[in-house]
């Protein structure tokens, strides 16, 4: 039930019942009753299982989620069920007789058992609601004893008064169950059943009371279980007026109570199918939400990791590269280094200088985040390339949006990087361009040269570091293709699906 629909239940539910109760009232017949022995045991043997089952899960919610409510309708359901499986037991063991329950010779005790369980139960109903509301604070009973200690004294009071039948207080007259006996679908003759008539009542408020508290805590949380729950509860105080226009409390009876008795489980039963639902609607939502926690914490952990380690590189190796790069100035200048001596020197302070420019590359590489987005971290990249290069270079950078993985980012940087190697090192290009796009959902990037280009069939054609950025391509998720002819130059491009890139293990 949603927004308006629970209003328009709520209001056509009560309208209905006291219709079909004020139509039962005027006529001449009283309740429509039936003799069926089966049907009033199959009905007392579903009360009973519903009832203990919306008990025990009741207990499962207080335990695993500190539902207080929970706790009070189970003590309810388990006082009602367990007098239910006592006389579903009582017929099937055909023991009817010892307990008041055959038509043949109707006692007071089944009255006293119909009344006792519902009028403990609509009490605690009651509670369930204040519970609900939030109205219910500082329980100070155990769990354990407001579950079980409901049900235990209500049928500790039966089975005393089955031993004491004769001195039960009547609720109906002796004539009224004479006249049952002889002719069970007859309305009862009026004032037999005055004091019975006025615990139905009560007992109606009491469900009523309940009723109102749960469609309360339904405007208030908006818990499609509340309100299905208030429906069920009108359902039951009705059960209790028509109870009182013919007390169907025996054995092979039953009437139109007993057919609203059964709406009530019905409605128990949809309770647990919405709750069930909404927890496990519940647990899939609170698990993609540990995923996407556990995702960003491994995000930050790799982020971090890798800002260390490029802080290790820039003021650890880096800086010895530099005084490495200083010394050897200092040695090519030096009158006595000339020869094979100076030439050896100044191929020494060439890979130097091819160090450096590697080291300042592994630092952007490790680092992405901080060049802002990803194109103006591609753009940086490419410009830094040419100025220590010397190769010209063209970069278009589009907006993209969102953002890839921190990780994925990184390699495809790494990637990017490769690819400029190979054009400074293999292609004697003039000129470079690069692109960063976004296509079809896809992140592209797209390097680009002038240069010499090779065979992309021929056995070389696996080197120049290709492998090494097929292989960061299939971690990420991306796709690597490329395009080369000899003097035609190269192409390299890689797509990468966005919101579905993978982010490898750090």
């Amino acid at each position: 039930m949603r927004g308006g629909r629970a209003e328009v239940v709520m209001a056509a539910v009560p309208i209905l019942l006291s219709a079909v109760t004020l139509a039962l009232l005027l006529g001449s017949r009283g309740a429509p009753v039936i003799v069926n022995g089966p049907l009033a045991l199959a009905i007392d043997t579903v009360a009973a299982l519903v009832a203990v089952a919306v008990a025990v899960l009741g207990w499962i919610r207080y335990r695993e989620a500190g539902d207080e409510a929970a706790l009070w309708r189970g003590s309810a359901l388990l006082a009602l069920g367990s007098v239910n499986a006592l006389t579903a037991t009582a017929t099937i063991a055909g023991v009817e007789r010892a307990f008041g329950l055959s038509l043949a010779d109707p006692g007071q005790l089944p009255l006293w058992a119909a009344v006792l369980p519902r009028m403990t139960a609509a009490g605690l109903l009651v509670v369930a609601g204040l519970a609900a509301i939030g109205r219910l604070r500082d329980r100070r009973l155990p769990a354990l004893l407001i579950l079980w200690l409901p049900a235990v004294i209500v049928l500790g009071l039966l089975v005393l008064a089955s031993g004491v039948q004769p001195a039960v207080p009547a609720l109906v007259s002796r004539e009224a169950l004479a006249a049952m006996a002889s002719n069970p679908a007859a309305r009862l003759p009026e004032g037999s059943a005055s004091v019975l008539g006025l615990l139905q009542v009560v007992i109606a408020l009491g469900y009523l009371a309940a009723a109102t508290l749960s469609y309360r805590a339904y405007r208030l949380y908006q818990r499609q279980t509340d309100a299905v729950l208030a429906v069920g509860l009108m359902l039951a105080a009705f059960s209790q007026i028509l109870f009182a226009l013919h007390p169907a409390a025996y054995s092979s009876l039953v009437s139109a109570g007993d057919i609203l008795r059964v709406a009530f489980y019905v409605t128990l039963m949809t309770v647990l199918a919405v709750e069930v639902r909404n927890d496990i609607r519940a647990l899939r939502a609170a698990n993609v939400q540990l995923t996407r926690l556990r995702d960003a914490e491994v995000a930050s952990a790799t982020a971090a990791e890798r800002a260390h380690l490029a802080r290790e590189i820039h003021d650890g190796m880096s800086q010895e590269l530099w005084f490495a790069k200083l010394k050897q100035g200092r040695l090519l200048g030096l009158p006595d280094v000339s020869g094979q001596a100076r030439e050896l020197a100044t191929e020494v302070s060439t890979a130097i200088e091819s160090a450096l420019a590697e080291a300042r590359q592994a630092v952007l590489a490790l680092r992405p985040a901080e060049g802002g987005s990803f194109g103006e971290v591609v753009q940086r990249y490419v410009n830094d390339f040419s100025d220590r290069f010397g190769i010209a270079t063209e970069v278009r950078c589009e907006e993209i949006g969102e953002q890839p993985p921190a990780r994925a980012q990184a390699e495809l940087l790494r990637i990017l990087n490769e690819a400029l190697a190979n054009v400074r090192k293999h292609a004697d290009a003039t000129l470079v361009r690069v692109e960063l796009t976004r296509q079809d959902g896809q992140l592209q990037i797209s390097v680009s040269d002038n240069g010499r280009g090779f065979s992309t069939d021929a056995p070389h054609g696996s080197g120049y570091g290709l492998a090494s950025m097929q292989q960061r391509a299939d971690l990420i998720g991306a796709r690597l293709a490329i395009e080369s002819q000899p003097r035609d130059g190269t192409r390299v491009t890689v797509r990468l699906p966005l919101g579905t890139a993978t982010e490898p293990p750090a």
